[in-house]
């Protein structure tokens, strides 16, 4: 099935969720997210997704940033302007530091290209359906104490991803 296509049947799985649940709006507003992410987020295995596109440039972001904050630090900076000086391009330390970063992050992408399976493995399964429910009840359990809602439409979204993708197989 298409992206738009698990979309369309989560919101579909959302309207009849909202109207059977009654989750006041602390509590849908967080479900419905959860239940959203997790109609579209088995596909994040695909490799020309949406999810799977939108996830590569999300990580090579925060990985940029993060590689940034760590080469900035004063005892990596010290380090990048010695080379710099024993190389003689003192002037261009940040522009080293901004290489690198596109660098480093470049290829943390492609390791977690390599990492994630192939499609329809691991994660068009039931053990990932209730791995990303946890996920959902453990992130949602500091915020609300109804957070099994939350967890239980987790559950339901990642369900209304797979059971489509059993019955119509493309």
């Amino acid at each position: 099935m298409k992206f738009i296509a698990h979309l369309l049947f989560g919101i579909i799985v959302l309207i009849l969720f909202y109207f059977i649940i009654h989750p006041e709006l602390s509590v849908l507003v967080p479900s419905a997210f959860a239940l959203l992410l997790g109609s579209v987020i088995p596909d994040l295995d695909h490799p020309f997704s949406h999810i799977r596109k939108a996830f590569r440039t999300l990580s090579f972001i925060l990985i940029f940033a993060f590689v940034m904050l760590v080469i900035t630090t004063q005892t990596a900076s010290a380090f990048i302007q010695r080379q710099c000086l024993a190389m003689g391009c003192k002037d261009s330390i940040l522009l080293v530091q901004i290489i690198a970063s596109i660098v480093i992050s470049f290829f943390a992408v492609l390791l977690l290209d390599f990492i994630i399976p192939f499609h329809r493995g691991p994660l068009h399964g039931v053990i990932a359906a209730m791995g990303y429910s946890v996920l959902c009840g453990l992130i949602s359990m500091n915020y609300t104490p109804t957070y099994f809602t939350i967890a239980a439409a987790g559950l339901l979204g990642y369900l209304t991803h797979i059971i489509p993708d059993m019955l119509f197989k493309d």
